[in-house]
């Protein structure tokens, strides 16, 4: 617990892993790379951001709404402990789902001992999928467990409201990094990009499981111990 008036280091770091976690979410920056690649694909990819990042921005702006104009890091610090032990646990259930699901339908989602060319049934009509749905789709797929964690850290972090706001900015701009990148490579390696896309694809399929379990894993350990000291200290 900080005093107040003073700033939490912990709870900004955790915020920059849990940006982190978002931006290499492997799905989401899948269905980015399949998307930029089918018919009208900018378009598409830039409401899928849209949707992504609005989504984000909407959360962050409920919390500057809610955020007091003076910095308050003790205040309610038993409440954000107990967030943040929820949304560990949340994550916890949810990766223990996951494995189930996977051991059970192994048809049905491809795991990370799968060869590349397979992969969610669901990525297979993102093809077809015009703008609308797209950015449904954005706003949709950000893991809300981890979203809800960032906001609980923010408060935690005994922040001004100003700098909260340019915090929260930041964590937008980071967590949006991975969904961003099939276009942001358009811009600077237009060239080579199908090639890119191919080489994304195929590791993502390969090996998105695996890094979704570690890193949300790691994640969760983390929101659960800090929530725990919180409690304790």
């Amino acid at each position: 617990m900080t005093e107040e008036g003073s700033v939490n280091v912990a709870s900004l770091l955790t915020l920059l892993l849990l940006a982190l976690a978002l931006a290499v979410q492997p799905w989401s920056v899948l269905a980015a790379v399949l998307l930029v690649t089918s018919e009208r694909g900018v378009a598409k990819t830039m409401s899928y951001v849209a949707g992504w990042v609005l989504a984000l921005a909407a959360v962050a702006a409920a919390t500057i709404a809610l955020y007091p104009a003076e910095p308050k890091a003790a205040a309610g610090a038993a409440l954000t402990s107990w967030v943040e032990i929820a949304a560990g646990i949340a994550l916890g259930a949810w990766l223990l789902r996951r494995r189930r699901l996977d051991s059970a339908e192994p048809d049905e989602q491809p795991r990370g001992t799968q060869p590349p060319g397979s992969q969610p049934k669901w990525m297979a009509r993102l093809d077809s999928m015009s703008l609308f749905p797209a950015f449904v789709l954005g706003a949709f797929l950000p893991n809300y467990a981890v979203v809800v964690a960032a906001v609980s850290n923010v408060v935690q972090a005994g922040l001004t409201q100003t700098q909260a706001a340019v915090v929260l900015i930041l964590f937008i701009a980071v967590a949006s990094a991975g969904v961003a990148a099939p276009l942001l490579l358009l811009v600077f390696r237009r060239e080579d990009a199908p090639r890119i896309y191919g080489t994304w694809r195929a590791w993502l399929i390969a090996n998105g499981q695996r890094v979704l379990t570690v890193v949300l894993a790691i994640v969760a350990v983390l929101l659960i111990t800090k929530g725990v000291i919180g409690l304790l200290t």
